[in-house]
């Protein structure tokens, strides 16, 4: 049986959501959770790779077991198991052939900056403090360039292959909400940094640092020498995954 999951997780003590020799991460926890539940260690598939520190509301995964035990039950079960900061929102039975990353059509990230002059108290860790107010007309402006097809090479790390950074970016919102500034992005997939990257590049618009047409300007150029300071990880929630 093909089984689906939706997780979110507190990202803040984790080295990211993949697997690896060192350092605490999301993957992990979920197969330590079903090997103690099926008593194998079954392979799992995310829709995709959050970075250490980041965040997610709506992660999916799936991961082939032998059907003995319900996608209710075991919701239940990966819930007693799972640390304190990760839980199972969800969980069904899918089509054998669906995969979370590859079946996915769109992504959905959001990243929040607070403005305000006092740091974040109960907000620590969920989003950027920037110092001065944002200019949130500016960077709304400034995100406009970024919808449609565009190699990304400016915004995304070296390390992605040269011949793969060409991604449809559905959307690009900026919205002030209370004492801050939320940046929500839809895009068919998203590069390692990438994200990160388009908020640092928007903080620099918001803080009158450089003028909205630049972020279109570096767009086109594909340099990652003219890449924007990188913004906290922190700041960053894998909000939905589209199918």
């Amino acid at each position: 049986m093909n089984i689906k999951v939706v997780l979110e997780y507190d990202g803040s003590d984790f080295a990211g959501w993949q697997q690896q020799a060192n350092g605490r991460t999301v993957e992990a926890e979920l197969k330590r959770a079903l090997r103690e539940i099926t008593g194998k260690d079954l392979t799992v598939y995310a829709a995709g790779r959050t970075d250490a520190g980041a965040h997610a509301e709506g992660q999916v995964a799936n991961f082939h077991t032998d059907g003995r035990i319900t996608p209710r039950r075991l919701v239940a079960a990966l819930n007693a198991r799972l640390p304190e900061d990760v839980a199972v929102l969800s969980a069904g039975a899918v089509a054998d052939d669906f995969h979370a990353r590859y079946s996915a059509r769109w992504r959905r990230y959001r990243y929040r900056y607070l403005d305000r002059p006092a740091r974040p108290a109960l907000e620590r860790g969920r989003c950027w403090h920037v110092r001065g107010p944002l200019d949130a007309d500016a960077m709304s402006r400034a995100a406009r360039a970024l919808i449609g097809k565009h190699d990304w090479t400016t915004f995304c790390s070296a390390s992605e292959p040269a011949d793969g950074r060409v991604r449809a970016m559905r959307s690009a919102n900026i919205a002030r909400r209370g004492d801050g500034v939320e940046l929500e992005l839809v895009a068919e997939g998203f590069l390692r940094g990438m994200v990160r990257s388009i908020a640092g590049a928007l903080a620099e618009v918001g803080r009158g640092e450089r003028p909205p047409e630049w972020v279109g300007e570096v767009l086109r150029e594909r340099d990652r020498r003219q890449a924007p300071r990188t913004a906290p990880a922190g700041g960053l929630t894998l909000m939905e995954v589209i199918y």
